[in-house]
C-alpha cells in the first residue's frame, strides 16, 4: 500500500503550529499523488488547505483513539515526534501518569512536585514482577535490572 493510500476522509493528521508546536486535524477528501493540497478542518472548526509539494511533504499521520495513552510508545502505530508527544501529555495532564515505557526504555516527565509513588508499598508491588506486568515505573526498570545480573561465584 501507498503511504498517500493512508491519507483519506476521516483520517486524521498531526499539522504543525507556531503557538501550539502541532495541531490535529481530519482529513476531508482523499489524498491523491499528484494533488497540490490536503483538504483539512482543525478540531476547532476551521476548514484549511495544507499544502503538499511532494509525497515527503505530507503531514504526521495521526494514531486512532484507541491508541492514546498506551503506557509503552511502541505499541503506537505511528511513532513520531507529535505522537509521542501527543501521548506523554495524555498520559500526564489527563491522567496524572509520569512513566511511559518506550521498549525497554522508561520516559518519564518531571512533575516538579512530590508524588506518593514511591513508598514501601510500591516498592513491594513491583518486587519480584516482570517489567510489563505493572504500570511503567522506575521500580520495574529496577527490579528487572536486578534479575538480570549475573551471578559472581566467588572461588
Amino acid at each position: 500500500m501507498a503511504l498517500q493510500e493512508l491519507y483519506t476522509k476521516y483520517n486524521r493528521v498531526w499539522i504543525p503550529d507556531s503557538e501550539q508546536v502541532w495541531k490535529s486535524a481530519e482529513i476531508l477528501k482523499d489524498f491523491s499523488p499528484g494533488d497540490p493540497t490536503l483538504h483539512l478542518q482543525l478540531e476547532d472548526g476551521t476548514v484549511l488547505q495544507y499544502p503538499v509539494e511532494g509525497p515527503g511533504q505530507l503531514p504526521h499521520l495521526r494514531n486512532p483513539d484507541i491508541l492514546v495513552g498506551e503506557n509503552d510508545l511502541t505499541a503506537l502505530s505511528y511513532l513520531h515526534e507529535p505522537a509521542v508527544l501527543h501521548n506523554l501529555r495524555v498520559r500526564f495532564v489527563d491522567s496524572r501518569i509520569i512513566y511511559t515505557y518506550c521498549g525497554i526504555i522508561l520516559v518519564a516527565v518531571n512533575p516538579y512536585k512530590q508524588l506518593p509513588i514511591y513508598g514501601d508499598g510500591v516498592i513491594h508491588a513491583y518486587s519480584g514482577q516482570n517489567m510489563g506486568d505493572l504500570d511503567p515505573h522506575i521500580f520495574a526498570v529496577a527490579e528487572e535490572a536486578y534479575k538480570q545480573m549475573p551471578i559472581w561465584e566467588v572461588h
